[in-house]
């Protein structure tokens, strides 16, 4: 194919275009469907490739993605109309005249626009400070405090979402510390 510029060729491209492609073992063959006439010919590398020779038919089928998408994925999944913007401003060397696409919805933006479902709703709220405190332990930690506490309790107030932290030197030491710390 004279002028190819492009080392991958569509092969279902050229069968679109009434056009049988047959594989043998030292090469290829491409036939017009209709008549059987001959239209390429491609022999095999040792590399397990098929290159096709020189023909008289200039044109190359090539099996690409739309440049349009193409760049769209390159700049991140940019907005088509900001894309739009920077090929009229040629912001960016090279690049083609670019098209917004009639169906511009790319299932990869889908996915990174997804929000988290809401957490369900409390049933109960607390109406005055303190009537529910939320509490977590943590440890034994590897290193004590300078008071030699091994030991943290958190806690938060439901109500006003004010936090203490407590202090403990052993574990089971919880109880006795919230009910000093709730008094």
């Amino acid at each position: 194919m004279i002028g190819l510029k492009h080392s991958l060729v569509s092969v279902s491209q050229i069968c679109d275009r009434g056009n049988d492609v047959i594989f043998k073992k030292h090469g290829c063959e491409i036939r017009r469907a209709n008549s059987g006439r001959l239209v390429a010919v491609g022999t095999r590398t040792s590399g397990n490739m098929y290159t096709l020779a020189e023909t008289s038919n200039g044109s190359c089928l090539l099996g690409k993605e739309d440049e349009d998408w193409l760049w769209h994925k390159r700049l991140g999944h940019i907005n088509f109309e900001n894309l739009v913007k920077i090929c009229s401003k040629e912001a960016i060397r090279d690049i083609p005249s670019i098209k917004k696409p009639p169906n511009s919805m790319c299932s990869s933006c889908q996915k990174g626009k997804l929000t988290r479902s809401t957490f369900k709703t409390k049933e109960y709220y607390s109406s005055k400070p303190l009537e529910v405190v939320h509490t977590d332990m943590c440890g034994p930690m590897r290193t004590q405090s300078l008071n030699g506490d091994k030991y943290f309790m958190l806690c938060i107030d439901d109500y006003s979402r004010m936090t203490w932290i407590l202090f403990l030197k052993h574990k089971s030491k919880a109880l006795e510390k919230f009910e000093t710390f709730k008094n």
